[in-house]
Parts: C-alpha cells; structure tokens; sequence
C-alpha cells in the first residue's frame, strides 16, 4: 500500500505541471519567475499565453519613442499588475527578449510610472517581427524624464522573461 501512496505522488508532481500549461490556449509569450508565490507554475514560472495576459486589467499609452516617427498607442496590463498576479516579492527585476538581451530594473525607480507589458500596438497585436509579442512600455510623452537612455534603455522588446528578484 506504500509503493501506490508513493507512485500517485510521483504521479501528480509530474502531471500537475503539464495539467497547469493545458491551462493555456495559445503558445507562450510570457514567463516571470525567480522569487514568485504563484501556485500556477511550471518549472518555476508562471507562463503566460495572450489570453491569460489579456484577462488582467488592461492599461492604454499614448507615446512616441525612439523606434516609431509618430506617437503610437500601446494596450497591456500594468506591470505591477502582472507582478501581483504571481505573487512577487522583490525590488530588482531582470527583464530578458527572446534574443536572450537582459536588463535589470529597480522596481522602485519606475514603478511610479505605470509601466505597462504592451501586447498590442495601435489596435494590433504585436508579433515577433513588430517588436512583439510583449513590450515593456513606458510612457515617455506624459514625463519628459523619461525620455533620457537609462529609462529609455528599459524599453525591451521581444519581451520573453521576467525575473523577480530580492
């Protein structure tokens, strides 16, 4: 009677992962992991696809950048809406595109700003080749500050992890 106690538990760490990523109903655009208490993870992380992105609030900014000739209007949630979501707990995060290009972020520095996780860029969703499918997005027009390369640099495009840490 052991050995079954035994193999179901074998059995459910290893299906509870696949049974949490089913969750998802599209191909993965997002993880954010490192110090995270989410109870939905895989590996550590917690996977987002666009429709799990999309069902949090949803934010709107209005603002040109360095990379478009005109202002553009950006759609996503909050990044302190995200970090809610998984539980995060920390003050640096390490934001990473699929290039594998990282930046680290103090919380406290940009989080008065409202940064958003922008999945949508004038009315369409994003794509790998538009700088999709996630775009960390500040909204440069509305705080002149904003606008000089330490925050400008923290605009990552091809946004593919998020890593919370102390």
């Amino acid at each position: 009677m052991k050995i079954f106690g035994w193999l179901t538990l074998l059995c459910s760490l290893v299906i509870m992962p696949v049974m949490a990523a089913e969750a998802l109903t599209g191909p993965v655009i997002l993880k954010v992991g490192g110090n995270i208490s989410s109870t939905d993870e895989v590996d550590g992380k917690v996977l987002f696809d666009l429709a799990k992105l999309q069902a949090l609030p949803q934010h709107e900014i209005v603002t040109g950048n360095p990379w478009v000739d005109k202002p553009h209007k950006y759609r996503g949630p909050k990044l302190a809406d995200v970090l809610a979501a998984v539980g995060a707990d920390g003050k640096t995060i390490t934001l990473t595109a699929l290039n594998s290009f990282q930046i680290r972020i103090e919380w406290d520095k940009v989080a008065k700003y409202d940064p958003i996780l922008a999945w949508e860029d004038n009315g369409a969703v994003m794509r790998v080749r538009d700088k999709g499918p996630v775009w960390f997005m500040l909204p440069l027009d509305q705080y002149p500050e904003l606008k000089r390369s330490e925050y400008t640099d923290m605009m990552i495009w091809q946004l593919d992890l998020i890593d919370i840490q102390h």
